[in-house]
């Protein structure tokens, strides 16, 4: 299922108006430095985001998952949602949205039925019709329902101060747009072209879009490999078939195991440490684990998106990255 004055000082003798001279350049240069930040804080409207931690498999990870702020209609609360750029489209969750409208009725009247589609998992999804998300300061537009979906908010916790996580907010909304990513900081911004500032500071790799995804050509082994980036996907640097996990891995090594959940399915994952240099164009990354799955429905969307599998954040944690979707380039700051 698919669906960015003049004015005039009195006269000083040569002491005081050296004084004078330097404290007006102090405050000259303050203000106008005041006014040029305002400047790029109004061009780069910059979101903050979260890590969001948890255990998987009895382990703690402290980035599992990046949350960003949201806003549903004028509903009252502490909206997240999760920035994942593996889901090619964004989706509210069914259950975490019901209780804040007073029936069912009310809110499937919000709803596009009549574009009712169920995916293989036997999930079911409407368009929105008449409710309005935003991420920060940024409208997302085309967005789908998921019935039944996610974790049901009690009605005497509505507007508690906690953080309710409301849904996923996927490569749709990047749609030909530029995404900086700042992940040290913790924060992202959206431009709708590219400009010389950040053209200046990037190596750029060509890349390919497919469905609004992002496809790296990672050099491993020697070999371009095409993979997709999934910011949905924190934990794994590189997540692929066996096969090339095989040719790349320690396979001396008694492979890591966890058992992680993909959209309502547990799905178990084997590690091992890549001991094969990994490129990004000129860019070497880091060593770190490959990993691979034989769940079928993954290994099918890999195949059916003609990549060797996914990367995340994890080689880019201490980076910021630039991603051009509109002219398929992505790039590490320098």
């Amino acid at each position: 299922m698919t669906r960015e004055k003049y004015f005039k000082y009195p006269q000083l003798n040569g002491r005081k108006r050296l004084i004078f001279i330097v404290c007006f350049l102090a405050v000259s240069v303050n203000v106008f430095g005041q006014k040029r930040m305002g400047v790029m804080k109004d061009k780069y409207q910059w979101l903050s985001f979260k890590w969001h931690g948890d255990r998987v498999s009895g382990r703690y990870f402290d980035k599992l998952a990046i949350m960003l702020p949201v806003k549903i209609n004028d509903l009252k609360g502490n909206f997240i949602a999760q920035f994942d750029l593996g889901a090619n489209e964004s989706i509210l969750y069914g259950n975490a949205l019901k209780n804040y409208f007073p029936s069912q009725k009310y809110l499937y009247g919000l709803l596009d039925t009549a574009q009712k589609a169920v995916s293989d998992a036997g999930i079911i999804s409407y368009p929105s019709k008449n409710i309005n998300l935003s991420v920060g300061a940024y409208p997302e537009k085309n967005f789908y329902f998921l019935e039944n979906y996610g974790d049901e908010i009690p009605k005497d916790s509505l507007l508690s101060p906690s953080e309710k996580h409301m849904g996923t907010i996927g490569a749709n909304f990047t749609k030909d747009k530029v995404l900086i990513m700042d992940l040290p900081n913790h924060k992202i911004c959206i431009l709708d072209t590219m400009d010389n500032y950040w053209a200046s500071k990037v190596s750029f790799v060509d890349c390919r879009v497919m469905k609004n995804r992002i496809q790296l050509p990672l050099t491993i082994n020697g070999k371009a490999e095409w993979i997709m980036f999934d910011t949905g996907a924190s934990i794994f640097p590189l997540f692929t078939n066996k096969e090339l996990w095989d040719t790349m891995t320690d396979l001396k090594e008694k492979p890591d195991t966890l058992q992680v959940n993909s959209w309502g399915e547990k799905v178990v994952c084997y590690g091992a440490t890549i001991v094969s240099d990994v490129y990004l164009g000129g860019h070497k990354l880091h060593k770190a684990k490959a990993w691979y799955t034989e769940n079928k429905r993954l290994l099918d969307f890999y195949r059916d998106e003609g990549t060797a599998g996914t990367t995340g954040n994890a080689y880019f944690f201490n980076d910021i990255i630039v991603i051009d979707f509109k002219n398929k380039k992505f790039g590490v700051v320098k």
